[in-house]
């Protein structure tokens, strides 16, 4: 063989220059992702889902060691109503929707959205006190003036709780969120444990509440005293501001589909647990929540197609085709996996968790791909402001679901709540979805915010 014939490469020398390509490859893939704001948004929305999914379940799994399933039942009926009527009032897709474009007012916009939300959360969080008798024996132990008042402080500081995340999400740090419940898992957990002994009736409603109340006061500080003021430099003048017909109008609307989406999750399992003992109440609302982290996937890319379709409306469709893809690659796999493993990944919280909670949250996992078509498309009709469409869809699942819930038999109510899910979300879908499909096609790529009309 001639001497100017070139050498072989040794063998492991080409192994690694594959694979040093692959690696570089890989993070340029994660980077070009991660340049999309649409999804760096959902992305970081969808951590938190993971991580506040993750704490979720270490925190029931040691609620169900350390307290009475009654207890966490009770409990846990109480913490849901705070979320209902803590929640019922927070603006949050108002926030999502108009920050992006208030420039210098962003501060009393946000101020206004803390102030009105809060303020009525307390009132209706007293007709909720008012009405006690009507809602069994589970909220029983909410009679009195102590009692009262610490419900009412649960109300306030949840309303402001969830409105936080909203802001984020509008100031398009959303990465925030993560970090913000991170914290507040990994906190409740611990208190969780700390009270089991000491407080063992009250200790998981108090694990959850004290760290939110904590919370606000330097999150908030953060919010309006550095991210707020650059954000207003930042987008000042870039566009005209929304006036205040605009975003009346946007929230007469709006506001009901969100009061009625709001509904769907929190007064739901507050209605079921009026109708049974704080022990199958456990088992229902270990089930119920898992299932309401699945949602989370396609709501937060909703979420993040609302706040970039604001910030820019051009080529939307590409940004609904984007979006649409995404969350069925990632949808698909979680929600078949939970459907064929968690009868047997719930019986690490006890024999009556998986017995009659596993058959509940497969349908929910179910109903998450229905629910996925829905949720973008009412993040197509946020961003141009249709929202009478919004009301209409979001009171069709409610009304549809709280049916099913009062009409099904008490025995069983808990397989009945999945049936009724899974149908009302899987009719809807097949119903919007032709509109979602025309969203995302090539020749649908108009301006995302005009025209402003209510029409669906």
């Amino acid at each position: 063989m001639s001497d100017l014939t070139p050498a072989a490469s040794p063998p492991g020398r080409d192994v690694a220059a594959r694979g040093s390509a692959a690696r570089a490859t890989a993070r340029a893939g994660v980077a070009a992702e991660l340049s999309n704001p649409l999804f760096r948004n959902a992305y970081a929305l969808m951590a938190n889902g993971g991580i506040t999914g993750v704490l979720g379940l270490g925190y029931w799994f040691l609620a169900a060691r350390h307290y009475d399933p009654a207890d966490v039942g009770r409990n846990w009926a109480v913490i849901q109503a705070v979320m209902f009527v803590g929640g019922l009032t927070a603006l949050n897709f108002m926030l999502i929707r108009f920050i992006p474009q208030t420039g210098q007012a962003t501060g009393a916009f946000v101020a206004t959205s803390y102030a009105v939300g809060s303020g009525a959360a307390v009132v209706i969080a007293l007709g909720f006190l008012v009405t006690l008798d009507w809602w069994g024996p589970s909220f029983a132990h909410l009679h009195g003036l102590g009692p009262g008042l610490w419900f009412l402080v649960m109300a306030f500081a949840w309303n402001l709780f969830t409105q936080q995340d909203a802001v984020f999400t509008g100031l398009r740090r959303a990465h925030w969120v993560p970090i913000e419940n991170t914290v507040f898992g990994l906190v409740k957990v611990v208190l969780l444990v700390a009270f089991a002994a000491a407080l063992p009736r009250e200790g998981v409603g108090l694990s959850w509440m004290l760290p939110v109340i904590v919370s606000l006061a330097p999150v908030n500080l953060f919010i309006f005293r550095r991210l707020i003021p650059a954000h207003a430099r930042a987008t000042d003048g870039r566009r005209p501001r929304p006036t205040s017909a605009e975003i009346a109008h946007y929230v007469g609307g709006d506001y009901l589909g969100g009061l009625f989406a709001h509904a769907t999750i929190n007064l739901v399992p507050v209605v079921v647990a009026a109708q049974i003992d704080p022990r199958t109440n456990a088992y229902f609302t270990m089930a119920w929540v898992l299932g309401m982290m699945l949602n989370l996937l396609s709501i937060t890319m909703a979420m993040s197609l609302t706040v970039e379709g604001a910030f820019d409306d051009t080529r939307f469709a590409e940004k609904v085709r984007a979006a649409l893809r995404r969350t069925v690659t990632l949808l698909v796999p979680v929600s078949a996996l939970t459907i064929v493993c968690c009868p047997f990944a719930l019986e690490v919280f006890g024999p009556g968790y998986a017995a009659q909670g596993a058959p509940l949250l497969q349908l929910l996992a179910a109903a998450t791909l229905p629910k996925a078509v829905i949720e973008l498309y009412l993040g197509v009709l946020r961003v141009r402001s249709r929202t009478r469409g919004i009301a209409v869809i979001q009171g069709a699942r409610l009304l549809g679901t709280l049916a099913v819930v009062l009409v099904v038999p008490t025995e069983s109510i808990l397989i009945g709540t999945g049936v009724g899910v899974l149908f009302v979300h899987a009719a809807i879908a097949v119903a919007v979805f032709p509109a979602l499909r025309r969203a995302a096609s090539p020749g649908d790529d108009r301006a995302a915010n005009g025209p402003r009309r209510a029409a669906c």
